[in-house]
């Protein structure tokens, strides 16, 4: 059924050529300020991606080329590649390009039948299992050291930080933490989802719904705890959080149909977002609120009148 908000028939490809395009600004400001462990998580997942990919179709009996040049799988690689930190040993990437692409995607019959997004699940298991390294980013480059006096220590990003401060009952401003880099990129995912808006990638209900409920949820804890937490706009623009709202929440496969479904799908994922940052052992929350949320899309498909998904 075709309705006034339908999105313009594209094939896979494209899509996934568009959301790639998108992603670069912030690829190139995380290479500049991490360095090339980046490119190499990305290098590494991909391959390793498209490796499982060739095989699953071969047991399969299917041509893989066709499933490898839609382009889903290299996206999923690219986001779980940017998502992890650089450095990080060989074997746990591939464990975790295995696992995105066998548990997330190809356990479940592959591309359109995955309920979860298998970049977050690919995240999740590496989390889970392997913390200490996965928490393990470096500092930023010299050069942005010296300019912003940013975060010196290696093993913590902002919000690791700010979580060890509350732990010790000690108050943000009293220490010196300036996410200038975090909010840099995050700046460019929020310019790279604009853009696949304007291009009709994705629509504006999932990541609005998702910002606006992560800022509430977000300025009503600060409202409570103003000494151990960071302002609603610092938040707003610290780890994951534009990523989540364009690239990772709005997946067509495991997001639900309706409009207002929608809504309620990214108003979830905000709000548990600021739950996991602030009250769980986890500095970061987008991928288990991702997950979590991915489980109520067929209840919310079935609270509402199902609309065709594009």
């Amino acid at each position: 059924m075709n309705n006034a908000f339908s999105l313009p028939t594209r094939s896979t490809g494209n899509i996934m050529m568009n959301v790639m395009l998108a992603l670069i600004p912030g690829t190139v400001l995380m290479v500049y300020w991490f360095g090339a462990g980046i490119i190499v998580n990305i290098s590494v997942i991909m391959l390793v991606s498209v490796a499982c990919e060739a095989f699953v179709q071969m047991l399969r009996q299917r041509p893989a080329t066709p499933a490898i040049l839609d382009g889903s799988m290299l996206l999923a690689a690219w986001l779980l590649g940017l998502c992890l930190p650089p450095g990080l040993p060989l074997f746990e990437l591939i464990i975790g390009a295995a696992s995105m692409s066998l548990l997330g995607k190809h356990v479940f019959g592959g591309l359109g039948q995955n309920p979860f997004n298998p970049a977050m699940v690919g995240y999740a298991v590496l989390l889970i299992s392997f913390p200490k390294t996965m928490t393990a980013w470096i500092s930023p480059t010299e050069f942005s050291q010296a300019a912003n006096a940013w975060d010196s220590i290696t093993q913590a990003t902002v919000l690791d930080r700010l979580r060890d401060l509350e732990r010790q009952g000690l108050s943000v401003y009293e220490h010196t933490l300036s996410p200038w880099p975090w909010n840099a990129i995050n700046v460019a995912w929020l310019f790279g989802g604009l853009y696949l808006l304007a291009r009709g990638i994705i629509r504006w209900h999932i990541p609005i719904a998702m910002l606006l409920s992560a800022a509430v949820a977000h300025g009503l804890h600060y409202w409570a705890f103003p000494q151990h937490t960071l302002p609603p706009s610092s938040m707003l623009l610290s780890g994951a959080m534009m990523l989540g709202a364009f690239f990772i929440a709005t997946d067509p496969v495991t997001a639900p149909s309706s409009l207002k479904a929608r809504l309620l799908y990214g108003a979830g994922i905000g709000f548990i977002t600021v739950a996991l940052r602030s009250f769980s052992n986890y500095p970061e929350g987008i991928a288990f609120a991702v997950l979590l949320m991915n489980c109520a899309v067929p209840l919310l498909d079935r609270c509402f009148v199902l609309e065709t998904k594009p």
